[in-house]
């Protein structure tokens, strides 16, 4: 019965083991170009949304300016009371007295109930038809100010994608590194058990290893803050396994396409954004200025009205008496108190700032891009010269590497040979991410981050 049991439980506890192993299985690890970063961080960018939402905002507030053009149509109910009646003066004559005698009489009941309904329809306002072009200048300063916001998450999340690439080459290095030392450490540990070499070498390896270790976490640390930051970024969850990827292999390979961007300022965002700033001022001055002119306007009013001594204005028996109007209105300003002065002179003042913009923006652009060609082709040079000297380091390296082996150099001298292998291999990886920023600064300055989507 026993022996019956366990065979049953077998099974059972078999399939348990074996799915505790498959969750127990680390997720795999999601490779993402720098395309995809990009994507998932537009999609994602709260900086983005936020502009969508403002470009759908002025939307309303646009519809919001047009509906003052539509009839105004208002309706009302009145009621008052009134403890004391007012008093009107009537001629006396009417009732047989003396010349220039009055009569005081009060009309009307105490309680007054008014029902009324207007209608207002503008006819002609020469300011709101000069503002009317400002309609699609401030659509297209919307649409600019989202451009320059995708412009911004594109930089920033692109600078950090190559930056964790950078730390992960820096991590391959010292890791290949490590290797490396291991490798010589056994060989000194053996030596000195054949009595080849002192207990000195191996400690020196040791204090190097543990320096490289040190560096190695140091590294993890980064290259873990970094991912987690182009997580957020993209919108990614935390727990699941992100691994940047790009083709390091020739990290230069397209930098005759860099090398011949020009500078168009009047093409950038900043720069267009602004001409709309410009044009806008305009309109808002000549609209200011059509104040002066007057107004016309048309209107009807229709309102019915009763009157009771008591509060009861449910008695159907009880007469309404009603009226209607129709006419035309013209507005003619005046004084306003100085209002429309003070606020020209504000629009002027504010056309001037902008003309100081534009002339700063032409020479920042300027300053920007030879300062970032500068840098790409510093990059360049510091690229092709590193990528020679870890060449040449490597092949120390190893050349000595087989020396100690034989016995012709000490190990101080492939010691120093590797350090200054792992400094040249830092140095170059340095320059790449050098020559990536210098990239990105280029196409900032130009105006074409959009290609790298």
């Amino acid at each position: 019965m026993y022996l019956c049991g366990m065979k049953n439980s077998l099974p059972i506890l078999l399939w348990s083991v074996f799915i505790g192993i498959i969750n127990a299985q680390p997720a795999p690890i999601r490779p993402i170009s720098l395309s995809d970063c990009l994507r998932l961080s537009l999609d994602n960018s709260a900086q983005v949304r936020k502009a969508q939402l403002d470009r759908q905002g002025i939307e309303k507030r646009l519809q919001e300016g047009r509906s003052a053009a539509l009839p105004q149509i208002n309706a009302g109910v009145n009621m008052d009371y009134l403890p004391v009646l007012p008093t009107q003066l009537i001629p006396g004559e009417l009732f047989g007295m003396a010349d220039n005698t009055y009569l005081p009489v009060q009309f009307g009941r105490s309680w007054q109930l008014t029902g009324s309904i207007s209608v207002q329809q503008q006819l002609y306002n020469e300011s709101a038809r000069r503002m009317a072009p400002a309609a699609n200048i401030s659509r297209n300063i919307y649409d600019l100010l989202q451009t320059r916001s995708e412009e911004d998450v594109i930089y920033s999340t692109a600078t950090v994608f190559y930056q964790t690439l950078q730390t992960e080459q820096l991590l391959r290095a010292l890791n290949a590194n490590l290797d490396k030392l291991d490798a010589l450490q056994r060989m000194a540990q053996l030596q000195l058990a054949n009595g080849y070499a002192i207990p000195t070498d191996v400690k020196r390896i040791q204090v190097a290893h543990t320096n490289l270790e040190t560096q190695r976490q140091n590294l993890y640390t980064a290259i873990s803050g970094l991912r987690q930051t182009l997580q957020f970024l993209c919108g990614v969850s935390y727990d699941e396994a992100f691994d940047p990827v790009d083709d390091m292999a020739a990290p230069a390979a397209d930098s005759a396409r860099w090398q011949n961007l020009v500078l168009a300022a009047e093409t950038t965002t900043e720069y267009r954004l602004l001409l709309h700033q410009v044009e806008l001022n305009h309109i808002q001055l000549n609209s200011l200025k059509a104040e002066n002119v007057p107004n016309f306007s048309a209107y009807a009013s229709a309102y019915t009205q009763t009157f009771r001594p008591d509060a009861n204005f449910f008695d159907i028996d009880r007469r309404w008496y009603g009226a209607v109007a129709l006419g035309l209105k013209m507005q003619i300003p005046i004084f306003d108190g100085f209002r429309r002065l003070h606020k020209s002179d504000f629009l002027a003042i504010e056309g001037q700032k902008l003309a100081e913009d534009r002339r700063q923006l032409n020479s920042a652009k300027e300053l920007e891009f030879r300062q970032a060609r500068e840098q790409l082709q510093s990059a360049l040079r510091g690229l092709r010269t590193q990528t020679d000297n870890v060449g040449l380091a490597r092949e120390i390296s190893d050349k000595l590497m087989l020396q100690y082996k034989e016995g012709v150099v000490s190990l101080t001298d492939l010691l120093n040979a590797q350090t200054a292998l792992s400094e040249a291999e830092t140095n170059y990886w340095q320059q790449v991410f050098s020559y990536k920023l210098a990239v990105l600064k280029m196409l900032k300055t130009t105006g074409k981050l959009n290609e790298l989507k």
